[in-house]
């Protein structure tokens, strides 16, 4: 089948975004499953995550029913198919924008979702409740983060001018319609990087002042930089879209979403390569669960709960109790 000027056939579109939306589903999973063993418990990072990944599901599952109608539609525009009557082609571009416009509110809900699991992360991991200047800091950060959110909505229901003509043909083929849209994607890309930026730089400084290895603190800090790959990602879609190019436009929109959720369950397996002590006894404590076997003080290690060792245990009990019963010796006579 023609890839309608995409780059990518309509199958090998969805089969890329299908084994990497499985991919970070192994990958949330596994997080819940070492949350639940070493912490114990859930926090809001978490819940953001899982949030996060479910309208990422659910964006994917759209994507592939609107999927047929996307290259037909761009068959017509690059001229491979022959273009139907207007009514027809008017039906078909709302109804691809009633698609669009649902795709792209659960891209940048998810998008944004996956940078308030870092926000409340970082507020876990680094205690800046402790801090009132980093609290203030945080607390502003979170702040312009939601705003973008906001500024990157109004971007999607704006693109027609008023939102009453989103889903009007006419209305949304003018000049200045075509004019506003331009510039409302230029700024849900400042708003979007800007945002980006903000969480990769916010824990820097707190993180270089971390009583650890700097070899360590260049771990974290690598962690924390992934996100530049949604940046590149977000980059390319826009100069594309500017140059009036299709090719491989909707792969990288929907690929910075999924690299940016798979990017959030990355933090919760840093553990496991960690050579601190405390991710030591981490490591200790969750192959114990998996492996079913008992979990000991790192000065003791963990070892099979066999029946050699009960049974030496036993012994040295009924040893123990058969001394405890036995009588006081009696008193020497005086001589």
């Amino acid at each position: 089948m023609s890839d309608a000027g995409q780059g990518i056939s309509p199958g090998g579109l969805l089969a890329v975004l299908w084994v990497l939306t499985g991919v970070s589903t192994m990958l949330l999973g596994g997080r819940l499953l070492i949350r639940s063993i070493v912490l114990k418990s859930f926090h809001l990072d978490d819940v953001f995550s899982i949030l996060a990944w479910f309208l990422m599901l659910v964006s994917m599952i759209c994507a592939t029913i609107e999927n047929p109608l996307t290259y037909q539609f761009s068959s017509i525009l690059i001229g491979e198919t022959p273009a139907p009557s207007l009514p027809d082609v008017a039906d078909m571009a709302i109804t691809l924008r009633m698609w669009n416009v649902a795709i792209q509110t659960l891209f940048w809900t998810s998008l944004y979702c996956v940078k308030f699991s870092f926000m409340f992360l970082y507020r876990a991991v680094l205690r800046l409740g402790a801090h009132g200047k980093h609290r203030a800091i945080w607390s502003t950060a979170l702040i312009y983060i939601t705003l973008c959110y906001g500024i990157c909505l109004i971007g999607v229901y704006g693109q027609c001018g008023d939102v009453r003509n989103l889903f009007t043909y006419d209305q949304c083929m003018t000049p200045y319609v075509a004019s506003l849209d331009s510039k409302l994607i230029w700024i849900s890309y400042f708003f979007n990087v800007s945002s980006d930026l903000v969480v990769i730089v916010l824990p820097m400084p707190l993180i270089w002042r971390l009583n650890m290895r700097t070899t360590q603190k260049l771990a974290v800090t690598g962690l924390c930089s992934l996100a530049i790959i949604t940046v590149a990602f977000d980059t390319v879609r826009p100069v594309k879209i500017y140059q009036l190019s299709s090719s491989l436009t909707y792969l990288y929109s929907y690929l910075e979403l999924i690299v940016s959720v798979l990017i959030s369950m990355l933090p919760s397996y840093r553990f496991l390569i960690s050579p601190s002590d405390k991710d030591r006894e981490y490591r200790r404590l969750f192959w114990s669960h998996i492996t079913m076997r008992s979990y000991h003080s790192s000065s003791s290690g963990y070892s099979m709960q066999g029946d050699d060792r009960r049974s030496r245990v036993t012994d040295s009990a009924r040893a123990i109790n058969e001394i405890d019963e036995q009588p006081p010796p009696l008193p020497r006579p005086n001589l």
